[in-house]
């Protein structure tokens, strides 16, 4: 099967926070029915051990993050997000927690708010998928900049798929690009390792035929 290209996108931090904006209202229904498997299994993956130092870059709407900070009472939890309205749906989400167990804030992926060598996992949820490619590496070269040695990225975007359902997506990714925030499918598991990360693992998974990769590296 030929493979199709990335499709062409550019980012504009406006125009990203206002759609964003527009969708916070039910983007929790949209995770449920077509992200939820993959973001559940790249949990798994991470096998958090409380007292970690985790990052969330691009915590939405904190489904993923207050699973994090479940998992790690005991350790540094820190999310941002470029979208006031997705922060604050986190942050009434996180309420639950105890205050000092987790730690919000606006912030670009461009220049990670925080010291090289902080984190132990830092975890990125379909955004990339929202970036233009040719900035991919500059992006995970700042998440490796802020992971320890020996710290792990765990990556869920929207994928290609492996079956002929999963060719939907791209077509409306291509056709109606407004409809998905103008995220389209993208490959990382490449970029990832020319950056400089190794042991690669990568996972593909489909929920309600939409399209997903996990991807897992080491620093």
């Amino acid at each position: 099967m030929t493979e199709h290209p990335i499709l062409v996108r550019t980012f504009k931090p406006q125009t990203t926070t206002g759609q964003y904006a527009a969708v916070a209202w039910f983007y929790d229904l949209w995770a449920l029915l077509t992200e939820n498997k993959a973001v559940l299994r790249a949990l798994t993956l991470a096998d958090i051990q409380d007292g970690s130092s985790v990052l969330e870059v691009a915590v939405g709407t904190g489904r993923l993050f207050s699973k994090i900070v479940e998992r790690n009472l005991h350790g540094k939890n820190e999310g941002m997000d470029i979208s006031p309205a997705m922060l604050a749906r986190a942050r009434r989400r996180l309420q639950k927690f105890p205050s000092g167990t987790y730690q919000l804030q606006p912030g670009s992926t461009y220049e990670l708010p925080y010291q090289d060598s902080t984190f132990d996992l830092l975890f990125n949820t379909y955004m990339l998928d929202l970036l233009p490619e040719q900035d991919f590496m500059k992006v995970l070269g700042e998440f490796k900049r802020v992971l320890k040695p020996g710290g792990r990225i765990v990556l869920v975007s929207f994928g290609f798929g492996m079956h002929w359902y999963n060719r939907f997506w791209y077509w409306l990714a291509k056709i109606f690009p407004s409809l998905l925030t103008n995220c389209r499918p993208v490959r990382i598991g490449q970029i990832a390792t020319l950056v400089g990360f190794h042991n690669l693992h990568v996972e593909r998974i489909s929920q309600t035929t939409f399209p997903s990769d996990i991807v897992v590296a080491e620093k």
